[in-house]
């Protein structure tokens, strides 16, 4: 159960008991003076007419802070401003009195204290919320900043997804309406051909929908990321690919900092990408970059490879080689940007295609035996 009774840090406690001590002095001033008992030194009233100000800074000024809108964060700010303050205006002022005689003894002493205690207070106070209030229009600004990339960044998805639906979609839609009117007419013999056409079209739709959605689920930084070990992560993925006689070859690839549900996008969108396009018999092999620490690892096949001319245009969305939906590599690049690394296409050691991820933040792992060989 939440508590009513308000926190320290809910409160400006240093100025507001800054201002009530100075009045407590000035009460306890006029009282001597009333009585009898206590001499007020020469410009005792101009001082009080001068400090007053200052202590109704405090103690009003912090009413209104606390009934503001100010961040409680920027409190101890603003405590530290106005105790520094008055620290140093009374350190000043200290010097200057030390250079000469108190002619009016301790009435001179406690009334100089007080005035260079409320102006110091006072004007330290202003100067924190001041700042207060800088650094709050600052958050402001970088939070709208951040929330307008957000939505532009919204934008830009919806409007990817829409494109890719409107258009990659309107074919093997068309296929399968078409092949779907050409059933109805055809002969027996000839029907069963019409709807395996319709069926290969439809997959088409549904692959092209899968991969739309992860592409558009994709933003611009990871999320949260934890130890990571390549090998284990990739030959939990090669068991979610369809490569019957292919065989994985994971070498020692250690262990990296990521997300791993988007890092195990990376691995599938590979390995299926190799499988896809070196055939069911290909190798895959994973493997470290880097000597010593890991700066990244690499995924390579020993299939037919990607033409150098290609290389660049390999990650563009809808980019394929044969009747893939285009979007694994894109899918793969935009993960790859969101963790802050890079990923570049080369030929592999037997000829094949090979993609180098680099600028991985590597965690310390112990060292694993030697390179693994799965069957898929």
């Amino acid at each position: 159960m939440a508590s009513d009774v308000e926190t320290e840090s809910e409160r400006l406690w240093v100025p507001v008991a800054v201002g009530i001590g100075l009045v407590a002095v000035l009460v306890a001033e006029s009282v001597a003076i009333g009585a009898g008992t206590y001499v007020p030194a020469n410009g005792h009233v101009s001082g009080v007419v001068t400090a007053l100000p200052f202590i109704g800074i405090l103690l009003y000024g912090s009413y209104r802070v606390e009934k503001g809108s100010l961040d409680h964060d920027r409190y101890l700010r603003i405590s530290r401003w106005s105790l520094g303050g008055a620290a140093v205006f009374l350190l000043i002022n200290i010097g200057v009195m030390a250079t000469r005689p108190l002619g009016g003894g301790l009435p001179l002493l406690v009334s100089w204290t007080r005035w260079a205690v409320s102006i110091g207070g006072g004007t330290g106070f202003l100067v924190g919320v001041f700042e207060a209030r800088a650094i709050e229009r600052q958050l402001d600004a970088e939070r709208s900043r951040i929330r307008q990339e957000e939505l532009r960044s919204e934008r830009d998805r919806l409007e990817e997804f829409a494109d890719i639906v409107s258009h990659d979609l309107r074919n093997p839609l068309n296929a399968a309406s078409g092949h779907l009117e050409l059933a109805r007419d055809a002969d027996p013999e000839a029907v069963e051909d019409h709807l395996d056409r319709v069926e290969s079209a439809l997959g088409r739709m549904h692959r092209i929908l899968e991969d739309t959605l992860t592409l558009a689920r994709e933003g611009k930084t990871a999320g949260d990321t934890t130890t990571v070990d390549i090998g284990t992560l990739t030959t939990e993925c090669w068991g979610r690919v369809d490569g019957i006689d292919a065989e994985l070859v994971v070498e020692e690839a250690g262990t990296i900092r990521a997300d791993p549900d988007r890092l195990s996008h990376v691995f599938e969108n590979l390995l299926a990408n190799a499988v896809e396009h070196g055939g069911r018999d290909v190798t895959v092999r994973v493997g470290p970059l880097g000597d010593g620490d890991a700066v990244g690892f690499y995924v390579e096949d020993d299939g037919d490879g990607i033409p150098e001319r290609e290389r660049d245009r390999v990650f563009e969305k809808g980019y394929s080689a044969d009747d893939g939906t285009g979007f694994g590599l894109a899918i793969v690049e935009r993960i790859v940007d969101a963790h802050g690394w890079s990923v570049r296409v080369t030929e592999g050691a037997a000829g094949g295609a090979r993609f180098e991820i680099t600028g991985v933040e590597p965690a310390e792992t112990a060292p694993t035996a030697g390179p693994a060989a799965v069957e898929g």
